[in-house]
């Protein structure tokens, strides 16, 4: 057996590796990643550290292949309303995304800078892609202004979570409807105005 194969071939069962990322992920749900250690996966999974070790190298490592699991498990909304999609989204970031994750990320990224792309292809990018495809058919459906610019409004959505999470830490169940009730009407073409009713 070569060591390229030792690596990448038959000792990574993907049982085995799906119930560390499973591990890592109930892990960084419940105490975030500054406590998500690899004995602690390691012993919630059942395997042994050096197990853990052979696949992700650092802690960073784990937490984005955990990051990568909750973002398959999270579908699009299943609404026809573009607004309450938006609204599940942001809850959906609201209970899945920890910041702390990115401030990570960019230390580990110095050494590793492997890290940062992992997390721009599992992170960031499944994120703001959830929100685009939200926008989109919002604009499809006649419900958003057909010269929305689809990629700065989705910016704005996920942006707006980090900015409120690390000046005031992570917002309550009632933030999500009030992002969108305010930037909502700059999606419209009504300007947050609605028609003056006659009289």
């Amino acid at each position: 057996m070569t060591e390229e194969t030792a690596k990448r071939g038959r000792p990574l069962d993907p049982e085995i590796d799906d119930a560390i990322v499973k591990a890592a992920a109930a892990i960084l749900v419940e105490e975030g990643i500054q406590r998500m250690t690899v004995p602690g996966v390691a012993a919630r999974a059942g395997v042994a550290k050096t197990t853990v070790y052979r696949r992700y190298a650092t802690p960073a490592a784990l937490a984005l292949a955990a990051i990568g699991r909750m973002n398959a498990q999270s579908p699009d909304p299943e609404t026809n309303s573009t607004r309450e999609g938006l609204v599940q989204a942001l809850e959906a970031v609201r209970n899945r995304i920890d910041p702390t994750v990115t401030a990570t990320v960019l230390v580990e990224a110095q050494t590793h800078p492997e890290i940062l792309e992992a997390a721009r292809q599992q992170m960031i990018g499944p994120a703001v892609e959830r929100f685009r495809r939200i926008l989109r058919k919002g604009v499809e459906s006649g419900e958003l202004k057909p010269a929305l610019d689809i990629d700065v409004a989705a910016d704005a959505l996920l942006g707006s979570y980090f900015t409120r999470h690390y000046e005031r830490g992570r917002p309550g169940p009632e933030w999500p409807q009030q992002v969108v009730d305010a930037l909502y009407p700059g999606l419209t073409d009504r300007a947050g105005f609605e028609p003056a009713m006659e009289l």
